[in-house]
């Protein structure tokens, strides 16, 4: 989940992607049948869920958003991750729970009585938690013939073998473990395969990614530190988007095993504090782990006012990626219904335009073949 100003969708950007769209037309590469345009990957990152509690009678089968269970199918996707993220207080308040009368009137008295604020907040995280991991769980059961959960590699081949996609678990922001280490441990028993430390604010691991030097360069909490071994141990994968520079070190100097930047892409392209680094890209390499292409504008063009997602900005950070990272460290973490702008990509039926670019650019199909699915299925057999 991403958080930007306000987006101009006016004619402009509307002419120029039209005219676009009607070149790719002309080399009739969107003119195939929709069997030609499959393309068996994993996605590690979207925000599709909290979308069933922000909008009303939305669902993740049909829902209105960038990404749902019927185009996953139409895509012949392999695997999604889908994340529960934890909206800031005022976002989750307002958007998300304030029609609640129950959690309304509460949550007026802890806005009035700071000492129930911290309790109150946690109540209110443990409630998100509930109600979207039993939304995902109910849409899974209900469409049971096109799609099951998965914690593990082998249960998501075991889903392909079966004709099924896989769901996986995850969280955005780890701010609800609130540094008890009980509560982590329990999230692994509740099925959550990845965390992302933090989100755009410091929490009980450490702090987010920065403009602000101090922040950028603050490593973990004593906490967050315990918690990669932890993770480690139990087989949690640890997810560094949005973690600080600093944090991101700590945690490739202390993890024993593979970890990710589920939906970052890289800072030499295009220079978002959210990116990595040339030398985080090799050091996220070296040590068995992938970052997934994020397909936000502005974080794939130098200019970071950048509005419209197009074939050749992706391509360029994943050829980038392999460049300087080599072919193993580099998967798909769309972000989608967490991002916005104007997108040559904006759905897993369109996912099938950035491989055949890739492969104009020289791909092999084992190479795609990685970058699909490949580099992921190997990292969660490694840490799961």
């Amino acid at each position: 989940m991403e958080r930007h100003r306000g987006v101009d969708t006016g004619e402009k950007l509307c002419i120029e992607l039209e005219l676009r769209m009607k070149k790719l037309m002309k080399e009739n590469r969107l003119e195939n049948r929709i069997s030609d345009r499959t393309c068996a990957y994993i996605d590690m990152h979207c925000d599709t869920l909290l979308r069933t509690v922000r909008y009303e009678k939305e669902t993740l089968y049909d829902g209105k958003g960038m990404q749902s269970l019927w185009q996953m199918r139409e895509a012949g996707q392999m695997c999604q991750f889908f994340a529960v993220f934890f909206p800031p207080w005022d976002e989750l308040m307002k958007e998300v729970f304030w029609k609640r009368p129950d959690v309304k009137e509460a949550g007026a008295a802890a806005c009035a009585d700071s000492s129930e604020s911290v309790s109150y907040g946690a109540d209110v995280e443990e409630k998100l938690w509930k109600i979207l991991t039993q939304n995902l769980r109910r849409e899974v059961t209900e469409h049971s013939d096109i799609i099951a959960m998965a914690r593990t590699a082998s249960e998501i081949e075991e889903n392909l073998r079966a004709g099924k996609m896989s769901a996986v678990l995850t969280i955005e922001d780890g701010r609800m473990v609130n540094g008890n280490m009980d509560r982590l441990i329990a999230l692994k028993e509740e099925g959550v395969c990845a965390i992302a430390l933090t989100w755009n604010y410091a929490n009980c691991f450490g702090s987010p990614n920065s403009k602000d030097p101090a922040v950028m360069n603050t490593g973990l909490t004593p906490f967050g530190k315990e918690a990669v071994e932890v993770m480690n141990d139990i087989g949690i994968l640890i997810d560094v988007s949005h973690l600080s520079d600093g944090g991101f070190w700590d945690v490739a100097r202390l993890a024993k095993k593979p970890f990710v930047a589920t939906h970052s892409n890289c800072r030499a392209i295009s220079p978002h504090q959210r990116n990595l680094t040339d030398e985080m890209i090799r050091a996220l390499a070296q040590r068995g782990g992938v970052s997934g292409l994020n397909f936000s504008p502005d974080f794939l063009s130098p200019d970071l006012t950048n509005q419209v997602t197009r074939v050749e900005l992706l391509a360029d950070h994943v050829m980038h990626f392999i460049k300087v990272g080599g072919e193993d460290c580099v998967g798909l973490g769309t972000d989608f219904d967490g991002i916005e702008g104007s997108f040559e990509i904006g759905h897993p039926t369109q996912m099938y335009l950035l491989f055949e670019e890739l492969s104009r650019r020289g791909l092999s199909q084992r190479q795609l073949d990685k970058i699909k699915s490949g580099n992921v299925l190997r990292v969660l057999r490694e840490t799961l």
